[in-house]
């Protein structure tokens, strides 16, 4: 009998604790597998990303809203129903609209096409060789092109050949990782501006232990839950330097 018993509390117990996880999927509408989507449960707050494979596990109740977010795509909220603890999820995300910029014809038309897409494209080019002359003249943050400890500096004289370098990625690429893994959502949602966020993502990462990351051209889980952890921590001292 008290091996009955204990066989049906485990039972239970056993199904209740799978309940609180929900399984899934994420591909986009061409259904490749996306990998570094954030998932937030809206009711508890938890967060986790999506792997290579798209795949992904969280724990939620039912009629908890899970929030799928991630770059250049349109963030959904999905309810989460009964079912869906027994059977694993599947979510599409949708690529976000790009809205191009409207172009000025101060060039009255002919009304011949060719000659007409010839006369837009030159308006075009010389508004794009106006804005890269801009973006030349302007100064480098002296911030981002400053070495760190450990980074290689070029010596004053002759200069001698280092032969081939070994890192994979630079500040600048992983910095950009960064901001593609977790969203510009989630920086907004520290209370930073869009127009702050590069800044704050190199004032973290100058604080992390990032050697492998550069090394082999990619940022690894840890690198994502090591950033997390330090921009709560600095998103004060942040503020305190503007």
């Amino acid at each position: 009998m008290k091996k009955t018993l204990l066989l049906f509390l485990f039972l239970i117990s056993h199904s209740f604790y799978t309940q609180e996880y929900i399984f899934g999927k994420i591909t986009s509408e061409q259904n490749i597998e996306l990998s570094g989507v954030l998932i937030l449960n809206t009711r508890t707050d938890e967060k986790t990303y999506s792997d290579s494979d798209g795949n992904f596990m969280i724990s939620a109740k039912n009629n908890d809203a899970l929030r799928f977010v991630k770059q250049k795509f349109d963030r959904i909220t999905y309810s989460v129903k009964p079912e869906d603890f027994k059977n694993s999820i599947k979510i599409t995300l949708i690529k976000s609209v790009v809205e191009i910029e409207e172009v000025e014809i101060k060039t009255k038309l002919t009304g011949n096409l060719r000659e007409d897409a010839r006369r837009v494209e030159s308006v075009r080019k010389v508004k794009l060789n106006k804005e890269i002359a801009k973006y030349i003249a302007e100064k480098s943050d002296p911030e981002i092109i400053k070495p760190r400890g450990g980074e290689f500096v070029q010596p004053v004289g002759q200069g001698f050949s280092v032969g081939k370098v070994s890192n994979q990625a630079d500040q600048i690429d992983l910095a950009e990782e960064f901001l593609e893994i977790l969203g510009e959502d989630y920086f907004t949602d520290l209370g930073l501006k869009k127009s702050e966020i590069s800044s704050f993502i190199f004032h973290v990462m100058s604080g992390l232990d990032l050697k492998n990351a550069y090394k082999y051209g990619y940022l690894k889980g840890n690198d994502i839950a090591q950033f997390r952890k330090q921009a709560e921590i600095k998103i004060n001292d942040f503020r305190k330097l503007k």
